[in-house]
């Protein structure tokens, strides 16, 4: 089993650190993002970009026995010990992967050892999911409060009080024409007492 890529897991700044004697068959890498899908009034749905969430790497992989030719010099025991121990530690460990652009922090989700009988090596499956930093999270939240700012200053401009339905129009539309976001098209249906958004009849006067 060569290796083609280096595989590196440190702890606290580097103190803590090692290389897997064995590379996995296959890593996977998951990289969802956060979106959600929101149901319209006048039938199907709509899905809206959320931002990209945290990335999850999982693999499975063997730590070799000293009789084992794959040995490292490190004791599979000793690893294993080690990665139970970060994980409880609430630690976040830095995980870099030569060959590709895996080189962050990420806590250790989940250590799973299967033992053979006879074999002196042990079966690891091990899942990481991406940590962010405290200071990393203030940047994001700052950048989402100015821009809320920026859509509040927006929203200044005066807005007309009625607006009357034109051929085509939608409350999903029109929420978004006057108010930059279709999913208020609810308050206007609650206001102008609409119970039926999908029959919105054209000529009519609606109170925003």
């Amino acid at each position: 089993m060569a290796k083609s890529r280096t595989i590196l897991i440190w702890h606290n700044n580097g103190e803590q650190q090692f290389t897997f004697t064995v590379n996995p068959e296959r890593l996977r890498v998951s990289r969802p993002n956060c979106n959600r899908v929101e149901r319209l009034a006048m039938g199907g749905t709509v899905n809206l970009w959320g931002g990209r969430g945290l990335r999850e790497v999982s693999f499975t992989t063997f730590l070799p026995e000293e009789r084992s030719p794959f040995y490292g010099g490190t004791d599979g025991a000793e690893v294993l010990s080690l990665l139970k121990a970060w994980q409880d530690s609430g630690d976040p460990v830095r995980l870099i992967v030569s060959g590709s652009d895996i080189n962050d922090a990420f806590l250790i989700e989940d250590v799973t050892e299967t033992l053979r009988e006879g074999d002196g090596d042990i079966t690891l499956t091990l899942t990481l999911r991406e940590y962010k930093f405290a200071s990393e999270l203030a940047k994001n939240a700052d950048g989402a409060v100015q821009s809320a700012g920026k859509t509040a200053r927006a929203d200044e401009r005066v807005l007309p009080k009625t607006r009357t339905v034109k051929r085509g129009d939608t409350l999903w539309g029109i929420a978004c024409e006057l108010y930059g976001d279709g999913t208020r098209w609810r308050e206007i249906a609650k206001k102008n007492g609409v119970t039926e958004p999908r029959k919105l009849p054209v000529g009519k006067v609606l109170v925003l």
